[in-house]
């Protein structure tokens, strides 16, 4: 006959077993101590860096462009800082009529009419690449008008930035070799035309006429109606036509980055516009004479 163990010598007997059966705990190991020089830095995102805007408060004429100044203090300030008109020829059709006032004022690109209407103008920068949008109210007439009897007043300005195409061929670092390209290759023409081209014109101011030194954006440039086919340089018209007369060139060199090219055709009495060297190549920059009277 068996006879059960008391019951504290059984417990203390199944408590020793369980204790001998479990897992002694293990000891975590120790962490190095991690100074900034030896911590792990996670790998920097690439971050493409965008240029800044430009700022209207950098122009040394910004304390001009407040709202409500009188445009023609404004315009004063804009051309004392070497600062052109950019002009365009859609301002007659968008003025209508004899549209005189797109002569008195070249960088003038539109007005919705008299009176309290608006105007749109620009000027340009070709040396900062920049051109400056401004809008007016109150009409044009009576623009000269200065301090508080003046009508016209600026109401907005808005400055941006104007580049060529970032990634533009050139077809030879040599002038002739360029000049063959750029004449026969509207892609090449368009690529290397600087974006505001400086122009000299001529306007009659009823029996005045005035020369005025302004800006064309590239795609309203027609100062070079010439284009290279069969080996040759050809005179084309404004409609387009191109003269199978070979035509004369006349290169001249003001200094090693500098080239002028000039011709004469029909009645005219010459042309000439200038290229200068950009990025191993040639620009066209400048139509640099004013049209006969």
């Amino acid at each position: 006959m068996n006879r059960l163990a008391p019951f504290p010598l059984l417990l203390a007997a199944m408590v020793a077993t369980a204790c001998s059966e479990a897992p002694a705990p293990s000891t975590p190991a120790p962490v190095a101590a991690q100074t900034p020089d030896t911590a792990p830095v996670p790998p920097a995102t690439p971050v493409e860096a965008l240029p800044s805007p430009p700022s209207i408060a950098m122009l040394p004429f910004a304390a001009q462009l407040a709202d409500g100044q009188p445009y023609a203090e404004v315009r004063a300030a804009i051309l004392a800082a070497g600062w052109r008109p950019i002009v365009t020829d859609a301002c007659a059709e968008n003025v209508g009529g004899e549209a005189a006032i797109c002569r008195e004022l070249p960088e003038l690109e539109a007005c919705s009419g008299t009176g309290e209407g608006f105007c749109l103008l620009a000027f340009g920068s070709a040396e900062a690449h920049q051109a400056l949008t401004l809008r007016t109210v109150g009409g044009h007439e009576g623009w000269a008008t200065l301090g508080e009897a003046a009508t016209m007043r600026l109401d907005r300005a808005d400055l941006v930035a104007v580049e060529g195409p970032a990634d533009r061929a050139c077809g030879s670092s040599d002038f002739m070799t360029f000049l063959e390209t750029f004449a026969a290759d509207p892609t090449v023409r368009a690529a290397w035309t600087a974006p505001l081209v400086r122009v000299a014109l001529r306007y009659d101011l009823g029996e005045d006429s005035v020369s005025v030194a302004a800006l064309q954006r590239a795609a309203e440039f027609r100062g070079f109606p010439v284009t290279h086919q069969a080996e040759a340089f050809h005179h084309v018209d404004a409609n387009g036509a191109v003269d199978l007369a070979p035509l004369a060139l006349r290169i001249s060199e003001p200094d090693p980055d500098t080239r002028d090219v000039a011709f004469d055709y029909g009645m005219s009495e010459g042309n000439r516009v200038r290229f200068a060297r950009r990025d191993d190549c040639w620009e066209l920059v400048e139509d640099p004479d004013p049209p006969s009277p």
